[in-house]
C-alpha cells in the first residue's frame, strides 16, 4: 500500500504530493495575504489517471479552510472543479 503525504514546500510555492517519500505531483501556488492563487497542477506522467490531482485539490481545500484563505483558481483543472461543484467550493472561491 502506498504511503501518501502532502506538504507545502519550504518557499510556500507548491503543495506537494509525496508517494512513498517521492514527489509525485504538485500544485504551483502563491499565498498573498488571505489569497491562495493556484497556477497549475502537475502529476508525474506515470501517476496520471489515478485520482491524484483530485487528492491534491482536496488537500488544498482543507488547507485553505484551515488557514482561512480564499482560492483564486487560475489553474484550469481547479477552475473546472470549482465551476462544476460550486456549492462545495463557495466558501473559499475567490471569483
Amino acid at each position: 500500500m502506498e504511503n501518501i503525504k502532502f506538504e507545502i514546500s519550504p518557499y510556500q510555492d507548491e503543495l506537494q504530493l509525496l508517494i512513498d517519500g517521492e514527489k509525485a505531483g504538485y500544485m504551483s501556488i502563491k499565498i498573498d495575504g488571505r489569497l491562495l492563487i493556484v497556477y497549475y497542477t502537475k502529476i508525474n506522467e506515470e501517476r496520471e489517471g489515478h485520482g491524484y490531482a483530485k487528492m491534491l485539490l482536496d488537500e488544498l481545500v482543507c488547507y485553505s479552510e484551515e488557514k482561512d484563505l480564499l482560492v483564486d483558481p487560475e489553474c484550469d483543472f481547479v477552475r473546472q472543479q470549482f465551476e462544476n461543484h460550486p456549492a462545495r467550493y463557495k466558501d473559499i472561491w475567490h471569483a
